[in-house]
């Protein structure tokens, strides 16, 4: 497992290094080409690339951290790091777009706009677009492969990216054609798209946090209920699972036959948690013997009851 966590680490950290290195000189490139042909939509695309920088090195040094091991002061480990760089990417993310959305609109009203010249926007547009899809689809796999949900925060900012630079090259080819307001109008439909990705990002993360399971990550307690029978335990309750650093982290009550030994009772937990460590998916297995009809009044976790997911210990 520690194999896999460098093996994980190098390529999150390779993969970032890239990322800040492509969004550098595509942000210097429309930036430029924003500021001497006067184009909003490329100004506040080279803007938008601008912030990415800021959120792809915040992605290298969440994971950094998130790979250290548990001490003193973190006996879970830093995990949540990624979570947290997350969360600062959404933010980062809501300011260029509350920004953007203030600057176009004010350009829009009050008629600051032009016919722009020559193709080198247009040029500027297609590198943009093709250096955002590289990006996206290497953050992305590598994201999901390594289960860092910071990185996948960044690839899907990268994914609106791709949105982004297509309508400013469609901004620049209505503009050239005559349309001169199409610039700061693609500018606004564009800070509208940066406040929506911006809360996604946000409100995932919150859902982690806050040790939430979405609907899709419900298998986790059939998984745990079905190996705890198989091992041999009874009534299973006070099942609580949350995500660290997208593993499960699994904390249980089960019941054994009362007139068992320590020992034997031991092997029967170990059973539980050997059984659903072999998943890759686990981060860790807690389990507390209790004898068999003990009635208990235990409000936390989940049990099962008739196949049902149900509060408390029934």
């Amino acid at each position: 497992m520690d194999e896999e966590i460098k093996r994980n680490q190098k390529l999150t950290n390779r993969v970032s290094i890239t990322a800040v290195i492509t969004n550098v000189l595509l942000a210097i490139v429309k930036v430029t080409v924003g500021l001497i042909f006067n184009s909003m939509a490329v100004l506040a695309d080279g803007v938008d690339t601008a912030t990415d920088i800021l959120t792809s090195s915040t992605v290298l040094i969440s994971s950094l951290i998130s790979r250290k091991p548990p001490d003193r002061e973190h006996p879970y480990g830093h995990q949540r790091a990624e979570n947290i760089g997350a969360k600062v990417i959404s933010f980062v993310i809501f300011y260029a777009g509350i920004s953007l959305l203030i600057e176009s609109v004010k350009r829009l009203i009050s008629g600051q706009y032009n016919v722009l010249q020559g193709f080198i926007p247009l040029i500027a547009a297609i590198l943009s677009v093709a250096g955002k899809t590289f990006l996206f689809t290497i953050e992305y796999s590598t994201g999901k492969k390594t289960k860092s949900q910071a990185m996948v925060a960044e690839a899907k900012n990268m994914r609106n990216d791709i949105i982004m630079s297509a309508l400013v090259f469609l901004g620049v080819i209505l503009n050239k054609l005559g349309l001169a307001w199409m610039d700061p109008l693609i500018s606004v439909v564009m800070s509208f798209i940066i406040l929506k990705v911006a809360w996604d990002v946000f409100e995932e993360n919150a859902h982690e946090l806050m040790d939430g399971l979405y609907e899709n990550e419900m298998w986790i307690y059939d998984k745990v209920f079905s190996v705890c029978k198989a091992c041999g335990a009874y009534n299973p309750h006070k099942v609580r699972i949350r995500k660290i650093g997208g593993k499960f982290d699994i904390d249980m009550d089960v019941e054994v036959d009362g007139n068992m030994t320590v020992r034997q009772a031991h092997e029967i937990t170990k059973c539980i948690r050997k059984r659903l460590s072999d998943s890759k998916d686990i981060y860790d297995v807690v389990v507390h013997v209790e004898p068999e009809g003990n009635n208990e009044n235990e409000p936390y976790g989940l049990s099962q009851d008739n196949g049902d997911l149900t509060r408390g210990n029934q």
